[in-house]
């Protein structure tokens, strides 16, 4: 690992090799003013004589020579280690400079240490030294001491390093994690911040370290029901700010849980309809097609199909569905009907029992859309095919599915209650956690 110090270079020399001393570079990198600047502190650095002032406690004045003599650099070669800003005041300039520097040390150094002490130069240029420090996730460094006067630190008292924790907390809250929570990529989230938070450990306190905590805790429940870990969710969600935050949102998931509880055990629930898991299913499909999965999407549309049916046979037909296709009486109405096993032959077996009422009227006056699925599906790479499906044609099924469930429940007199909620995506910023490392208070 190569350890390269970057200052910016001003009037005062002592800031600089304060900041040598303390970090010890292997290679180190002057910011420097230059002609036509009026007056270029480049001279600081490789001027003849003895350019570099200083100014002792007692306000004696001493002429030094310039930094490379001072410092005794070996093997000086300022065609790699001085940047010359010809306008030191000008911030985009100073910036793209900077930021062009940087990326040119990481070509020539597989390994990397970077380091920035902007206590020397212009404003603008220690202000784009620290961005450019800031968008590397570099340290920063500062050398502090009692000023006498606004121009210059005359004696320096030692080396800090400056506490950017925070301030890059706020910048992955507010570019980095928006996409990926608009798209419901929790697990990329708390990627994100288990590395910041590894990565920046040390400088960061105990208070904001906790905030990100939080944001972890949520993100994990959040993980946990999208992989359809309803219990682990419910059971580990009263513990962080989600209650409060969503709390329509955790009144759905008691409900998809009652639904599944009332499937399984065959236990009839009270405040549900029965069809919640169908209908999470659904959202669940939605989220799939946000990030752009389009196969698992209509995957997931396919089972919400045949889970529709099977809801529908246990709750209205009086039949468990898992032991459906070995019943006697479905084993009769198969030779007689037809019938064949799988979501097609549900359908089919409804509509020969039911005619145009129910399920199966609604499913028989809608069933283009189910053969388009269930051919879009077979013909998917998830199912049978090599036909990826399109963003256009997830988007219309998602539709059209949807509606057939909506329709259902309606026809079937289902008191629907308060709607799904699907799981947040940038609205997770609005978490107290969230809020604190955003800097917003309320």
């Amino acid at each position: 690992m190569t350890r390269v110090l970057l200052v910016t270079v001003g009037g005062s020399p002592e800031p600089i090799i304060q900041a040598v001393e303390e970090h010890q570079p292997e290679e180190l990198i002057f910011i420097c003013s230059a002609p036509p600047c009026a007056a270029p502190s480049l001279d600081q650095v490789i001027g003849a004589g003895s350019p570099c002032r200083y100014v002792s406690s007692d306000g004696i004045e001493v002429r030094r020579p310039n930094l490379v003599t001072q410092l005794e650099i070996l093997h000086f070669d300022p065609e790699l280690q001085v940047l010359e800003l010809p306008d030191p005041d000008d911030l985009v300039a100073c910036h793209r400079s900077i930021a062009a520097f940087c990326q040119a040390l990481r070509e020539r150094f597989s390994a990397l240490e970077l380091i920035g002490d902007y206590s020397g130069g212009t404003k603008t240029m220690s202000a784009a030294l620290a961005m450019v420090l800031l968008e590397e996730k570099a340290r920063i460094s500062l050398v502090h001491g009692n000023r006498r006067n606004l121009v210059r630190i005359e004696r320096s008292e030692g080396v800090r390093t400056a506490e950017v924790g925070p301030i890059r907390a706020r910048q992955l809250l507010s570019n980095q994690l928006p996409p990926l929570l608009e798209c419901h990529l929790y697990d990329q989230a708390a990627l994100h911040l288990g590395d910041f938070r590894q990565l920046y450990l040390d400088s960061l306190d105990a208070q904001t370290l906790e905030w990100i905590h939080e944001l972890q805790s949520c993100l994990a429940v959040l993980m946990h029901w999208d992989s359809f870990e309803w219990r682990q969710s419910l059971g580990v969600a009263s513990s962080t700010a989600l209650p409060e935050v969503f709390p329509e949102m955790l009144a759905w998931w008691q409900r998809v849980h009652k639904a599944h509880h009332w499937l399984v055990e065959q236990q009839p629930q009270t405040d549900v309809t029965g069809y919640e898991l169908v209908q999470d299913l659904l959202l669940n499909a939605e989220r799939r097609g946000r990030r752009g999965w389009f196969d698992d999407a209509v995957a997931r549309l396919y089972r919400a199909l045949e889970l529709l049916a099977q809801t529908y046979i246990q709750l209205e037909c009086g039949y468990d569905h898992q032991t459906f296709w070995t019943h006697p009486d479905i084993l009769r109405d198969k030779r007689e009907w037809n019938v064949r096993s799988g979501v097609g032959g549900l359908y089919w077996w409804l509509k020969q029992r039911e005619g145009g009422a129910g399920l199966g009227g609604a499913a028989s006056r809608q069933w283009f859309v189910l053969q388009e699925l269930l051919d879009a599906r077979n013909h998917s790479l998830l199912g049978h095919g090599l036909t990826p499906v399109n963003q256009g044609h997830w988007q219309e099924l998602q539709d059209r599915i949807s509606n057939l469930v909506m329709t259902a429940l309606r026809e079937l007199g289902c008191q629907q209650g308060p709607p799904p909620q699907q799981l947040p995506g940038r609205a997770l910023l609005d978490l107290p956690a969230a809020q604190h490392l955003l800097g917003v208070t309320r």
